[in-house]
């Protein structure tokens, strides 16, 4: 399973979020429906669905520099 915000805004264009985990985004959006009574009748206040499991592991390496290091690195051992 995978992490998922959905992103989302009112009527009155206030925006919120929701954090779900699906095997899919749109296993996740469906969950959000089921979550959020207003996205079940708005379906189209939907603005995204970012998968955020990527970025669970960046933030828990500290940066996005350290994880390049540690890719180029890796690759560098590959090609050597």
């Amino acid at each position: 399973m995978s992490h998922y915000s959905i992103g989302y805004h009112d009527l009155e264009n206030h925006h919120f979020e929701i954090c779900e985990y699906a095997n899919s985004a749109y296993e996740a959006v469906e969950h959000a429906k089921e979550d959020v009574p207003f996205l079940h009748d708005h379906p189209n206040c939907i603005e995204r669905c970012t998968n955020e499991s990527g970025l669970d592991y960046v933030r828990q390496q500290g940066s996005l520099l350290s994880v390049l290091i540690f890719l180029s690195l890796t690759m560098w051992q590959h090609v050597s």
